[in-house]
């Protein structure tokens, strides 16, 4: 899991080198083989349906439903009312309110400062305070 992880996270360098049908066949490859993984949290009591990765001190919201198929890395923050499914959160990334996210990749480092956005099959990036400044790249 770790090397494709790795392999994803390269691609956010220059997405342009692979074609989006290459990175939907390895985020469906990663999905596959990803395994439920919740030790602890820092937050509220979020609904997983699994698998569901947890990476160490993710601190969740208020009402967030994580899944299926969530890989959150370490260091990250995510807001209240939120969902996620098919999506892939790299270390260090912060999430605002009441987002939803389906078929996404947050490069690490990303701060997602702002609420009430819904986003589908792409990949974000930056630190914005609004949807307008954010890297959005569609896969």
């Amino acid at each position: 899991m770790k090397e494709q992880l790795e392999n994803i996270q390269k691609i956010l360098e220059d997405p342009n080198k692979i074609s989006k049908n290459e990175l939907k066949n390895m985020l469906r490859s990663f999905f596959s083989k990803i395994s439920n993984h919740i030790n602890t949290y820092i937050g509220d009591f979020p609904t997983f349906i699994e698998p569901v990765y947890l990476e160490r001190n993710v601190e969740i919201g208020d009402d967030v439903l994580l899944g299926p198929n969530v890989y959150i890395g370490s260091n990250v923050k995510i807001g209240d009312y939120v969902e996620l499914s098919n999506t892939i959160i790299f270390d260090n990334a912060t999430l605002g309110n009441n987002l939803k996210l389906e078929n996404c990749i947050i490069a690490p480092e990303s701060n997602l400062n702002f609420e009430n956005f819904k986003c589908k099959s792409s990949i974000l990036s930056g630190k914005a305070d609004s949807e307008k400044d954010l890297n959005k790249i569609s896969l």
